[in-house]
């Protein structure tokens, strides 16, 4: 009986904490979202919503920023500027 009611009491009591609790379902709630965009030659911004292609996921609790723009300027063609946002911080790259 004892484990049932842990089963059921550790679940319960995470679930009434206010998230993002570690190792709760809501986990990575609080951290926001990862925004990627690219300035093209004609000095137009675009956002870039391929970024999944390149690292199968953009998880919000993995730091992007110091690998991605480089990552997202291979990959478009006629890239001048890659810029990625996570979590009000921003890293701006000029493209070669």
């Amino acid at each position: 009986m004892l484990v049932i009611a842990l089963q059921v009491a550790v679940p319960t009591i995470a679930l009434l904490l206010p998230p993002p609790q570690r190792f709760g379902f809501q986990m990575y709630s609080g951290l926001g979202g990862v925004t990627v965009g690219v300035v093209d030659d004609e000095g137009v911004e675009h956002d870039f919503d391929d970024a999944d292609q390149l690292v199968a996921k953009l998880r919000p609790d993995l730091d992007w920023l110091p690998t991605l723009p480089e990552a997202v300027c291979e990959a478009v063609p006629g890239a001048v500027i890659a810029r990625v946002e996570q979590s009000g911080r921003e890293r701006t790259v000029e493209c070669d």
